[in-house]
């Protein structure tokens, strides 16, 4: 080999600033020259996935990924940007309150009240379905209130095992001829504001509730544009 030839040849494995190999060239070694090795996620750097640091016991935040049981934001929970179970109510942390976060993210028939959400209702399956703390509380599911008839005179357990009326005051089912609502003991057939249902509220159409049915005077109700008064449209 002639010596300009071999000029050339060292000209080629030698980079223009006499460093190495220019980037891009094929035999150069992958990560020099600042391009991520291969099999390297470039998206997480070290000590960012939510885990310790290294070197360290401390947790390091990145941003959260929802529904993978990591808790990459460090706030005591594994998932921090919604909720798995799709129910409108953010999972616990640790540390929370369990009556106002969802205690099984998991299940959807499970969450307790939350703004203007109801909590869900007990389903004697063996959950604390409305996350309160207790399990199968709920009238339907409670052997004390088998006795009592219709059981709608009564809506939960007490820890002793009695049927209660959980709205109304003192301990024990509502009287017979009532039904446990959320504003207490009511007569479902004369409560203008229970009217043959719970909340079943009858409007300014009406003046009173007749056998369970929003009547004005013995009429039935008004036209929607127009008031009952004293018993006339």
């Amino acid at each position: 080999m002639t010596r300009w030839a071999l000029v050339a040849l060292a000209l080629a494995l030698v980079g223009c600033d006499g460093e190495g190999p220019d980037p891009g060239v094929d035999g150069g070694t992958a990560g020099m020259d600042g391009a991520v090795p291969p099999g390297t996620d470039s998206s997480v750097p070290p000590g960012t996935d939510g885990g310790p640091a290294p070197g360290t016991d401390a947790c390091v935040p990145s941003i959260e990924i929802c529904g993978d049981r990591i808790d990459q934001d460090c706030d005591g929970r594994d998932v921090g940007c919604g909720d798995n179970d799709m129910d409108g109510i953010p999972a616990c942390r640790a540390g929370d309150d369990l009556t106002m976060c969802d205690c099984d993210d998991t299940r959807a028939d499970v969450r307790p009240p939350f703004g203007a959400l109801p909590g869900a209702p007990e389903l004697c399956d063996g959950r604390d379905n409305d996350c309160d703390g207790r399990i199968d509380e709920a009238a339907e599911c409670c052997e004390g209130c088998a006795a009592v008839t219709p059981r709608s005179r009564g809506d939960v357990c007490t820890l002793e095992g009695a049927c209660d009326c959980s709205t109304a005051p003192g301990v024990g089912p509502c009287p017979e001829g009532q039904t446990c609502c959320a504003s207490g003991c009511v007569d479902l057939q004369t409560d203008t504001a229970n009217c043959g249902f719970c909340q079943s509220q009858c409007t300014v159409s009406a003046d009173r509730c007749t056998g369970g049915m929003c009547m004005c005077g013995t009429m039935p109700v008004c036209d929607l544009d127009r008031a009952c008064t004293g018993g006339r449209c």
